[in-house]
């Protein structure tokens, strides 16, 4: 539910900022019940949870707001997720990922403290360390990773510098 809540919304935001949807497409029940904006969303998801959740062995939305998240999700899918745009870049972003993960699994196995995966490797439980093989270290920290943190990581660590000269 925690992922549901934090990325629902942030898709419509993201959607809008690049133009594949409009905040007027979004169905009307979704915005009558749930709100516009990702953080009407948040908002909304969190309390109705907490509220109908409160005393109870198990968490739960209510039934209106469980109805209006359905219909985000369908929304979602249809015109975001298999949206064609997006689908023309999915090769290029699995590409990226490719990259970045290869780059982040050489510099913890040949132990270059000085790359990024060392801030979030470093402060990690022993029974973490000892658990997870280094695959599963880098499968992490670019799992916990946002849009944008993804993306300049990539401009730093895999694009080469311009030293002023046009690329």
């Amino acid at each position: 539910m925690a992922d549901t809540i934090s990325y629902i919304g942030r898709d419509v935001e993201d959607a809008i900022t690049i133009r594949l949807i409009r905040r007027d497409d979004l169905p009307k029940d979704v915005v009558r019940v749930l709100g516009r904006t990702n953080r009407e969303i948040v908002n909304t998801l969190v309390r109705d949870l907490i509220f109908n959740s409160y005393g109870k062995p198990y968490v739960t939305f209510s039934p209106e707001v469980s109805e209006a998240l359905r219909l985000l999700k369908e929304f979602n899918y249809e015109r975001i997720y298999h949206n064609p745009a997006i689908k023309t870049e999915s090769e290029k972003i699995r590409n990226m990922f490719r990259m970045l993960f290869s780059r982040y699994l050489e510099d913890l196995e040949k132990g270059k403290k000085d790359s990024v995966i060392w801030e979030f490797y470093g402060p990690m439980e022993e029974s973490y360390k000892l658990t997870t093989p280094p695959a599963g270290v880098v499968r992490d920290f670019i799992a916990g990773m946002t849009d944008d943190f993804f993306r300049n990581q990539f401009e730093s660590t895999v694009m080469p510098r311009s030293f002023g000269y046009a690329l």
